[in-house]
């Protein structure tokens, strides 16, 4: 799994290091495959993991598994105001100016907020039909996996100068 958030990191961040290293830096293409990619075994290990730590009985697992694929959708979505958000970053790292800080900022502070109103309705869905012990179960393995992309993000992405 620490291999999957390097490699989600490095593609985030690689036009960046390409261009601080003078490395011809990856197609537009050639990138947004490499991050389709990486979000689809993202995606997989996710779901392996929910597998792994909760017991869904056969009702619930026809219930949970729809809600949740409608859910990851919606974070995606959300993931790719973030990766837009990053690439900016990088793209203006350099000459990065008060005015555009506040835009990011701004736009940082949105997404965050979306992540969770996304994260509370699907809690609030399943809670319908799955006993809120398994719910909070659930909501604690995606806030666990996605504190760990974060902290990789963290590490990985400068601080302004």
């Amino acid at each position: 799994m620490k291999y999957l958030f390097t490699l989600v990191i490095s593609v985030l961040l690689s036009t960046s290091v390409t261009a601080q290293s003078g490395a011809a830096a990856p197609t537009d293409q050639a990138l947004e495959d490499q991050i389709a990619l990486a979000r689809q075994s993202a995606h997989t290990d996710r779901k392996l993991l929910i597998m792994g730590n909760v017991n869904f009985t056969s009702d619930e697992s026809a219930q949970f598994w729809p809600a949740w694929n409608d859910y990851r959708t919606a974070v995606a979505s959300n993931g790719d105001r973030k990766l837009a958000l990053i690439k900016d970053f990088a793209a203006n790292y350099e000459s990065m100016d008060d005015l555009k800080a506040r835009k990011l900022l701004t736009d940082h502070f949105s997404i965050a907020m979306q992540d969770v109103v996304i994260k509370q309705k699907f809690a609030q869905q399943i809670d319908t039909f799955l006993p809120t012990k398994k719910v909070m179960r659930v909501i604690q393995i995606e806030n666990k996996l996605d504190a760990a992309i974060n902290m990789t993000l963290a590490s990985e992405i400068p601080l302004i100068q």
